[in-house]
């Protein structure tokens, strides 16, 4: 059990490493997502001074909030939204979920195959989880990783199977809450956000989580500006990922959600149609995972502030638009890889984008773990191509796990606003395979490092591997230094 000292610093990493999951992702996040999905948060981020407090009234920059563009998606029976200038607070008042966006989900394209091979993911997850104690933990740790740990119960869920390991891990969650969204005082707007969205999806009370109410808390977070920000001594590492979490997982637990924080997340869209990462940056620099979860929540409601569908057309433009030939969709510091790619297509379906998609969908099932591959691995999704020559052969690695998740409920074309539980089954189906591997170890061929997508940015973070891992040891190296207020650097992932 770690002391009072040690848990303040894990829950600082938590934020620092989360502000990106989920979504996860290979990416670490501290704030919603958990999902330390595998993708890298981007530098643009500014790291937050020791004095530094969430303030109740930040707002972006001027130049930052440009008015977002696109056709709107509804057809011509739809009514149109009264629009107004984004990043304009208005009097507090809420917005009806839009009905229309259960609509949006799309099925796998037929033939595609991509409801087994979601379902053979789902299975790798429920196994993992069973093997880690019903929970993900940060690499190289015993530190519960909540964000990936959220992910894999939606993934569950969207797959329709595994709901006893489901159950389990979001008991687990509710068990120790505090290490996930904050204890002692500190509380973090993006995980309790992606926390509450996993008790939605799981039909659990949202207002009565091991004594939390969520709802409450999460609304709580919300300052004037609309923005949801964290409660810490050490700054406020709240993000766009966390925002879109926060509209999604309001609207699904109460059928609403304050204007202002709906036209704050419009606030966050640059001039190309994406969404920038970092609302304190000083330029807007598209984020390809903040525009997919963005988007998400754009789609979720309907908004008297906010030309909702517009700005959620400009955003998937931009996704399809850095959309490459092999269907990945790079991070904005890294390869084409699982855990964007898979948020990306999750907002494809919710937007009715099925060529991009079907494309998506594609890029993620040449990433899964076949038969010709160890039984351990079988079903997992690597992060990248490079990712899994190098983790195949003595896998699972911890960047299968990450992209897992988010990977499995791109391939089944599921959104953040529609997942569930109803109607899934308790257990899960190993994949079936004809015949044993030839050999213990699964040699990789030429096509399995060879696949390399023309529409990837350079490549200049690892997903989680050494960076990751080393920002752990050395934020749990100086714990003592970090409550003392010393200024630690962050890594935001779908957390």
């Amino acid at each position: 059990m770690p002391t009072v000292t040690a848990r303040a610093g894990l829950a600082v990493a938590s934020a620092l490493l989360a502000a990106v999951a989920l979504a996860p992702t290979a990416r670490a996040d501290a704030t919603s997502t958990g999902s330390p999905t595998a993708t890298a948060t981007p530098s643009a981020t500014a790291t937050p001074s020791s004095t530094a407090t969430p303030s109740s009234t930040a707002t972006p920059s001027a130049t930052a909030t440009p008015s977002p563009t696109g056709t709107g998606i509804p057809t011509s029976t739809d009514p149109s939204p009264t629009t107004s200038a984004p990043g304009t607070p208005t009097a507090p008042s809420t917005v009806a979920p839009d009905p229309r966006a259960s609509a949006r989900l799309l099925a796998p394209p037929a033939g595609s195959g991509t409801t087994q091979q979601a379902r053979d993911a789902a299975d790798f997850v429920a196994r993992t989880l069973a093997a880690g104690g019903h929970h993900y933990v940060w690499p190289g740790t015993t530190y519960l990783d909540g964000g990936n740990t959220v992910d894999a119960i939606l993934a569950l869920d969207g797959a329709g199977v595994g709901q006893s390991e489901a159950a389990a891990a979001l008991a687990y969650l509710e068990a120790h809450l505090g290490d996930y969204i904050g204890t002692g005082g500190e509380t973090y707007a993006g995980p309790t956000a992606k926390a509450l969205l996993a008790v939605v999806a799981q039909g659990a009370n949202p207002h009565d989580v091991g004594g939390t109410d969520l709802v409450s808390t999460l609304t709580g977070l919300e300052a004037a500006s609309g923005r949801f920000s964290d409660v810490s001594a050490y700054g406020d590492f709240s993000n766009t990922i966390g925002q879109s979490l926060a509209v999604i997982a309001l609207v699904r637990a109460t059928g609403s959600v304050s204007d202002r924080a709906v036209a704050f997340l419009g606030s966050l869209q640059c001039p190309d149609g994406g969404f920038r990462i970092d609302p304190d940056a000083s330029t807007c620099d598209s984020d390809p995972d903040a525009t997919a979860f963005a988007v998400q929540a754009l789609l979720a409601l309907r908004s008297p502030t906010l030309d909702a569908p517009a700005a959620a057309a400009a955003g998937l433009d931009y996704l399809t638009g850095i959309q490459g030939a092999t269907g990945g969709i790079a991070s904005a510091a890294g390869p084409a890889n699982a855990n964007t790619t898979g948020v990306a297509a999750q907002a494809f379906a919710a937007g009715g984008r099925s060529a991009a998609l079907a494309r998506a969908q594609g890029f993620l099932e040449g990433l899964q773990y076949g038969c010709t591959w160890r039984p351990p691995l079988r079903g997992g999704i690597a992060f990248s191509p490079a990712e899994r020559a190098a983790t195949g052969a003595i896998g699972p690695g911890d960047s299968d796990l990450r992209a897992t998740p988010q990977a499995a409920l791109g391939l089944l074309g599921g959104t953040l606003a529609t997942v569930s539980s109803e109607g899934a089954v308790s257990g899960t189906t190993a994949m079936v395979c004809a015949a044993p591997p030839t050999s213990s170890t699964a040699v990789p061929t030429a096509s399995d490092v060879a696949v390399v997508d023309p529409g990837s940015l350079a490549y200049t973070g690892a997903p989680v591997g050494a960076p990751l891992l080393l920002g752990l040891v050395l934020v749990l190296a100086g714990v003592g230094a970090v409550v003392g207020g010393t200024v630690l650097g962050r890594r935001g992932a779908h957390r």
